[in-house]
């Protein structure tokens, strides 16, 4: 992508292509969709700042979907970080709170928030969006044997979560 009508038209492809794909993996992350917009323009925003200081040979996709996936990472952070450091004198019930608590009790939801962020992100990756070991580990900036290990321990985790064999045709298969 470079400066002009050409990189425009390019970049304007590349959002079309890739909007879809971000927003979902982010979504996976932080669990809300307004939050998962929010972080997918960014996203594609930082892409755009740096479009110039990409080589010829860059990976866009990988690029916007490591920024992507850390910037949900960071987001859910700072959010638990506010949680526990929010004053005891805070409403006892906030009904959005309980509403998302609703929401929660179906047990794969339950499954995948006991797994740490970067595990759903993995999950989301590899079965959502259907990428590969080694896109994967450009994505994450680590070898594909590393990815692979990291995939294969998320879902015994999940499948130790579910209490049940619904996941262990996923970890024979993700390997």
């Amino acid at each position: 992508m470079t400066e002009g009508d050409d990189g425009d038209h390019a970049f304007e492809a590349l959002y079309r292509g890739l909007y879809p794909l971000v927003v979902r993996t982010v979504y996976l992350v932080v669990l809300d969709p307004d939050i998962a917009q929010e972080i997918c323009h960014e996203a594609f925003l930082r892409l755009w700042q740096h479009r110039n200081r990409l080589g010829e040979q860059a990976n866009e996709r990988a690029w916007l979907m490591r920024v992507a996936i850390n910037l949900a990472i960071d987001h859910r952070r700072s959010l638990l970080s506010a949680l526990r450091h929010r004053g005891s004198d805070a409403p006892a019930v906030d009904p959005a709170s309980a509403a998302l608590a609703r929401i929660e009790r179906e047990e794969m939801r339950r499954a995948l928030l006991r797994l740490r962020r970067r595990d759903r992100a993995l999950l989301a990756l590899r079965f959502e969006q259907d990428l590969s070991f080694p896109e994967i580990g450009r994505i994450f900036g680590r070898p594909e044997a590393t990815v692979k290990t990291w995939v294969h321990r998320a879902l015994e985790q999940l499948q130790r979560d579910m209490g049940g064999l619904q996941a262990s045709a996923a970890v024979e298969e993700s390997l």
